[in-house]
């Protein structure tokens, strides 16, 4: 089961998810707007993620900066799961996600298993802007998958739950804003 859910067994890009070039119609600006100190520090934001991947400070930006951030945060954290067979931090991030958490669960049954993964990393080669309403986002981005081998602990190779290298997949997230935590959550990932 280990990633087999890897770019073969999962839907396209999210529908809907296009580039935007902005909004159509000038708004005034708030009279109100809180002052500097009002806003969250990095120092004032609690660690999220794993120690040796903790959540960089620009992924916790309610903003296209911040969802663009996320996104790449998140699948570094599945690249993850090519050093240490840890899953939670998968399932920390994911609000729902059925994608997440079945990588999360295949990568949690390997590893009783007692198996582990070698490559198979995942690298966005392209991203388009992220599109925000409200506390949501969506963004498409295109990523390449490197060969994933599934190894035993005698060190064989399993070919049937490994796959082959992937370029220019069509790929997509949407996330929404948990102002609790003070980052994006992952509901919908698809990679290919």
């Amino acid at each position: 089961m280990a990633r087999r859910w890897s770019l073969r067994l999962l839907i396209g890009v999210l529908a809907g998810v296009t580039l935007l070039s902005g909004c159509a119609e000038k708004q005034p600006a708030n009279e109100s707007l809180p002052s500097a100190s009002a806003s969250p520090t990095e120092e004032e934001l609690p660690p999220l993620g794993p120690e040796d991947l903790p959540m960089p400070a620009e992924a916790r930006t309610q903003d296209a900066a911040g969802a663009e951030a996320f996104v790449r945060y998140y699948i570094a954290l599945i690249n993850r799961t090519s050093d240490v067979m840890d899953a939670q931090p998968l399932r920390e991030f994911s609000d729902g996600c059925e994608d997440c958490n079945r990588i999360a669960s295949s990568t949690e049954e390997d590893a009783a298993n007692g198996l582990h993964y070698e490559d198979g990393l995942l690298s966005i080669t392209s991203m388009g802007e992220p599109r925000l309403e409200g506390d949501r986002a969506e963004i498409a981005f295109f990523a390449d998958q490197a060969r994933l081998q599934v190894v035993d602990a005698a060190g064989s190779v399993n070919e049937e739950m490994s796959s082959e290298a992937f370029a220019d997949v069509s790929c997509g997230a949407a996330m929404r804003w948990n102002s609790e935590l003070a980052t994006w959550v992952m509901t919908v990932l698809t990679l290919g």
